[in-house]
């Protein structure tokens, strides 16, 4: 399998993670509200109001042909109508305190999926065909607005494994 392969099949397994994590689901809200991709898609015409999570992956570099350095990233953006949880949200702001959250009379829902994210990926080795998960040193969390209706967060982590590479497609 090629470095690309793998660098899509991560994503694909990030993605089967957090669509298998109760709470992260809770706060992604219902189908109508909530989504994840695996692509960057939201641009100026994004009307939609709901929350939406994207699995991104680069390659950093591929060192002596015997490892390969990912990048991942992981947008979570909301509209800025959704990023308050109350007790007339979904969820509310009751069914996130039983998740083990104080949220206080508000509840940010960005804030609350990256650490739920964060939870599920940081330093995590029970990944198979994964190496180790780690945050990136640099701009671990920054700031994400696809538009001006849109607010939300990045996350970057940076994974290390072994590299899948093989004699160029037809050269055998």
């Amino acid at each position: 399998m090629s470095n690309l392969y793998t660098a899509s099949n991560y994503k694909n397994t990030i993605i089967n993670l957090f669509l298998t994590n109760k709470e992260f689901m809770a706060l992604l809200g219902s189908e109508e509200q909530g989504q994840i991709f695996d692509y960057p898609f939201a641009d100026e015409t994004t009307s939609q109001e709901k929350t939406f999570v994207v699995v991104e992956t680069d390659i950093e570099s591929i060192r002596q042909e015997l490892f390969i350095d990912f990048n991942l990233y992981v947008y979570v953006f909301t509209s800025k109508n959704l990023v308050r949880i109350t007790e007339d949200t979904i969820p509310s702001q009751i069914d996130v305190e039983r998740m083990g959250y104080n949220v206080g009379q508000y509840g940010n829902r960005v804030d609350l999926l990256c650490d739920v994210a964060d939870r599920i990926l940081n330093g995590t080795t029970d990944l198979k065909g994964i190496g180790n998960v780690k945050p990136a040193e640099k701009d671990f969390i920054t700031l994400y607005a696809p538009n001006h209706n849109y607010y939300g967060k990045r996350l970057k982590y940076q994974i290390s494994n072994y590299s899948e590479w093989k004699e160029p497609y037809g050269s055998e």
